[in-house]
């Protein structure tokens, strides 16, 4: 399977890839410097699966290149990476037909969670562009993303939705039981509600509803009632 990356900057491209890499135990990443050449590219490979294609490259105008490279490749999931959180860029990008848009400011557990979720065939929505949505509605106390309509998640604690939160940044039990100042056994003991509130057998599916429902991971607090 390989992924193209796409952005003029190599020193973007260096820090992703090693990311890129995870998202599979046979991932390829192809990566190129401008649209023109990520078009290239991408007709030598016989099984491209996403397509990354950063807004403002070379050749992109905008999200004219966009549709040049869903021309091209319309089976091809994109994603468009900027280092732009203005609601309009992503916005746009998604109305014109992306799987999703990454702020490069993402870590990079994050990113790893959004790719397999497009793999899936999903897309994704970044949580600022929920609360850019909230704020025009005058609810910006709103301290997360509102929840799409029946949600499972709204079924969840507090306490269950800071470990789901930790778990879309890829923290094992371990690292969540000393994040939250818990007991290992604790956290497995919340895992085993929360998968069964959600509907789902593990990890990997709880991580997949948290990231379309526009939660992004590392809001936990240790404050919260056990």
């Amino acid at each position: 399977m390989h992924i193209l990356l796409a952005d003029d900057h190599a020193m973007v491209r260096d820090g992703l890839v090693p990311f890129l890499e995870r998202v599979g135990p046979d991932v390829t990443v192809i990566e190129a410097a401008s649209l023109d050449e990520a078009l290239t590219r991408g007709v030598g490979c016989s099984d491209l699966a996403l397509a990354i294609l950063d807004l403002y490259m070379p050749g992109m105008d905008r999200l004219a290149g966009l549709d040049r490279f869903k021309a091209a490749f319309p089976s091809v999931p994109v994603l468009i990476l900027s280092g732009s959180t203005k609601p309009d860029d992503a916005f746009a990008a998604i109305e014109a037909g992306a799987a999703g848009y990454i702020p490069k400011t993402m870590r990079g557990e994050t990113i790893i969670g959004v790719l397999r979720l497009v793999l899936s065939g999903e897309k994704y929505v970044p949580p600022f562009l929920f609360e850019h949505r909230d704020m025009v509605r005058g609810t910006a106390e709103q301290a997360e993303p509102s929840l799409p309509p029946g949600s499972p998640i709204a079924l969840l604690t507090p306490r269950e939705r800071d470990i789901l939160n930790q778990i879309v940044d890829g923290a094992p039990n371990k690292v969540i039981a000393r994040a939250l100042d818990l007991q290992e056994v604790t956290v497995k003991a919340h895992l085993r509600n929360m998968f069964r509130k959600l509907g789902v057998a593990n990890r990997t599916e709880a991580a997949r509803i948290a990231l379309m429902a526009g939660i992004s991971g590392n809001k936990a607090s240790s404050g919260r009632p056990v």
